[in-house]
């Protein structure tokens, strides 16, 4: 947060249970089969479905935690804080996950933020569902002033604050699976139930370990200063908290702080109730400080590593069952798929295009990272292992058509559409159309609306396909002079993504100097 005044108490309620069971669909539950009406349409059981659950188990639900609230920062159940993981009766979490590019989204043509993320998985917040804790009802924030002109110079001035660092700054908002930050730029601290003199609030996710959190910063309250405000409330989403020295961006009031400093400075709570939450981070690179001091480029650096350009693809490697593979009724197989990459941060997205079964034939069906599909990969999961879909155990006859697309935090991306037939046994007849929904299709271009595709024409040409196109938003422009990806309507309901096959692209950032990669220390 930052102020022209003293901090301000912000007020954010809790979920209730009900509100937080709430999803428009049946959740997966790995190992079993994704409907009742479906026993031969398994989801794989192949490890833990997020990153809270392969920390603390798949018991722990975080919309069930009530936000602690300490001035204008908000710690949810997903923030990894100290005092609510105490609370919680968990342990501190261990550092394992190397520091991995990071996507900023500038939302700046007016957005609609609402309070519960009504998808398929408990979740405090989510930039692609356009959901976050910080709003109590739907809320809607307007474009800043000054129009085009405005969002360059924010632009250009958040990549200067943040060009030492592995992370990209666009306008346009990227693909729902692509799992990306999103700073709300618009309005007025009133349009947030705050009072007079607060710039933004934020959430705040210890070691950036969370990177799909909403922040929101005021133009129309503390004018002339939208930039060094948003760059203050990113960073708390990644779990910088405030500082006592003024230079630094982290200071609680607008001083006109222009970088990061690299430096250990004392945490600040003149906002706050005097609780540091991110110590076990802040240790780690101030270890005089014993958790109370902040070194907030080094942190910054440990989350997403220094600049450096990506203009390597991803690579779907090979995909199984084979394109044009033919089983008879009877055989079983498993859908999945072995990917590469240069880097450490990926989205991967699966659908189901031909096949699928009747529950969801109207919807679609899907797997992929970011949580806004059926089921979901954990963050921080390694590229290496195999993307599984789902598991098919003696299907009925039909042909069965999936699609796996991958992007790179640059825009790099690769896809892969492909079918396989499924024969009835020698002298039988092929099985219902409404029990295996295989015998139908439905024509169109693939779309993305809302957390699940609508079922596509089931082409099946197992080529390898180019970028896929974030959606809406204004082009990027940065020292490269590219223009960035751009798709879809850009509407704020924030999950409406069409994909596209097009030829490969990458995202707009300003481009620094290479700088030696540099690891964070480890916690045992």
């Amino acid at each position: 947060m930052l102020t022209f005044v003293a901090g301000l108490s912000l007020a954010v309620a809790s979920l209730s249970l009900e509100d937080a069971a709430g999803a428009p669909l049946p959740r997966i539950v790995p190992g079993a089969p994704l409907s009742a009406d479906t026993p031969w349409a398994v989801a794989p059981a192949d490890g833990p479905r997020s990153y809270l659950e392969s920390l603390f188990g798949e018991g722990y639900d975080p919309t069930l935690v009530a936000p602690l609230r300490d001035g204008n920062l908000v710690y949810d159940g997903e923030s990894l804080a100290r005092s609510v993981l105490e609370q919680q009766g968990l342990p501190l979490p261990a550092l394992d996950h190397e520091p991995t590019a990071g996507i900023l989204y500038l939302a700046m043509d007016g957005v609609t933020l609402r309070p519960q993320c009504n998808g398929f998985h408990p979740q405090s917040a989510n930039a692609a569902l356009n959901c976050s804790p910080l709003v109590s009802k739907e809320t809607v924030f307007p474009k800043p002033p000054g129009g085009e002109n405005t969002k360059a110079v924010v632009l250009q001035e958040l990549q200067n604050y943040y060009a030492a660092y592995n992370l990209v700054i666009t306008t346009n908002r990227p693909p729902d699976y692509l799992p990306y930050t999103m700073a709300v730029i618009g309005g007025s601290s009133q349009n947030a139930g705050q009072s007079n003199g607060v710039c933004g609030i934020a959430n705040v996710a210890c070691d950036g370990a969370k990177r799909n959190h909403v922040s929101l910063s005021f133009p129309d309250s503390c004018v002339g200063v939208t930039a060094e405000v948003a760059a203050q409330e990113t960073a708390h989403n990644w779990g910088l908290e405030h500082t006592d020295v003024q230079q630094d961006l982290m200071y609680p009031f607008v001083m006109g702080a222009n970088s990061f400093r690299d430096e250990c400075m004392d945490i600040s709570h003149a906002t706050g109730n005097g609780v540091t939450q991110c110590t076990y981070v802040h240790e780690l690179y101030c270890p005089e400080g014993q958790g109370e001091q902040q070194n907030s480029h080094g942190e910054l650096l440990g989350v997403f590593g220094p600049r450096a350009a990506d203009t390597v693809a991803p690579e779907i490697l090979s995909v199984s069952p084979a394109d044009g593979t033919v089983f008879t009724v009877g055989e079983s197989f498993l859908v999945t798929a072995d990917v590469t990459d240069d880097n450490n941060m990926l989205g991967v997205k699966w659908s189901w295009l031909e096949g699928l079964p009747p529950d969801f034939a109207d919807t679609g069906y899907s797997r992929c990272t970011n949580d806004v599909c059926n089921d979901k990969y954990a963050a921080w999961r390694p590229i290496d292992d195999p993307w599984d879909f789902i598991q098919l155990t003696k299907p009925p006859a039909g042909t069965y058509t999936f699609k796996i697309e991958v992007m790179d935090a640059y825009g790099n991306a690769d896809s892969e559409t492909f079918s396989v037939t499924v024969q009835p046994a020698e002298g039988s007849t092929t099985g219902d159309p409404g029990t295996s929904g295989g015998e139908e299709t439905t024509g169109g271009e693939e779309t993305t609306d809302g957390p699940a595709p609508t079922t596509s024409d089931g082409t099946s040409d197992g080529d390898e396909t180019g970028a896929s196109d974030p959606s809406g938003g204004s082009g990027v422009t940065g020292a490269t002079g590219a223009s960035g990806l751009t798709g879809g309507d850009g509407g704020d309901d924030g999950c409406d993504c069409r994909t596209d096959d097009g030829p490969r692209a990458s995202w707009l950032l300003l481009l620094a100097g290479l700088l030696p990669l540099r690891r964070r220390s480890r916690r045992a």
